[in-house]
């Protein structure tokens, strides 16, 4: 899985519009219609304008570990991050519509299922998008209020989701290998 946030004026910006991609080719063909630089390709199936960045950095506020900007020519486009989740697969997101004008999506990460739920409250006039782990629906492990009820916001907000959980998950793995070794040696 490849991580991605723009670049913009502040870290909160950048984050709220971030984006998961299965490889770095998806990120390319991404930024190339965002930017609309169709103009500057010479072969459509393997696009050359956008490069990484040599340099790499461990961004300890988000947990990437292999960070590194993502150039047109000698103009950063954004920060990428495609080794820290590279095992893991972007999960497939079917949107539904859930019969009552809100939004479903069900989708797992490393075997764990997940059920989330978009919907306005009638009552107190807010949306509330609610995330619960198939396993254990009493109580939810995720909650956005106030987005808007349509599929790109919803998308953009498991998105988000995805990454933070998918990062605690490789990191929670990786300390356990690290005490394992630790153990083993001693």
């Amino acid at each position: 899985m490849v991580l991605y946030r723009p670049r913009a004026k502040d870290y909160a910006m950048a984050m709220r519009n971030l984006k998961i991609f299965d490889s770095p080719t998806e990120m390319d063909n991404y930024l190339i219609h965002f930017h609309n630089l169709y103009n500057l390709i010479d072969d459509d199936y393997f696009p050359k304008i956008i490069v990484p960045s040599k340099e790499e950095k461990a961004d300890h506020r988000n947990g990437w570990l292999h960070s590194r900007y993502v150039l047109l020519g000698n103009v950063p486009l954004g920060i990428f991050d495609s080794d820290t989740l590279e095992r893991i697969k972007k999960p497939l997101l079917e949107i539904e519509d859930d019969g009552n004008g809100g939004l479903k999506c069900q989708f797992e990460i490393l075997n764990e299922g997940y059920i989330f739920f978009l919907g306005s409250d009638q009552w107190y006039g807010h949306t509330t998008m609610l995330g619960y782990k198939r396993s254990n629906m009493t109580a939810p492990c995720a909650r956005v209020d106030d987005i808007a009820v349509n599929s790109d916001a919803f998308t953009q907000a498991l998105e988000h989701f995805i990454a933070e959980r998918a990062i605690k998950i490789v990191e929670t793995q990786r300390k356990i290998k690290e005490k394992y070794n630790e153990k083993k040696r001693a």
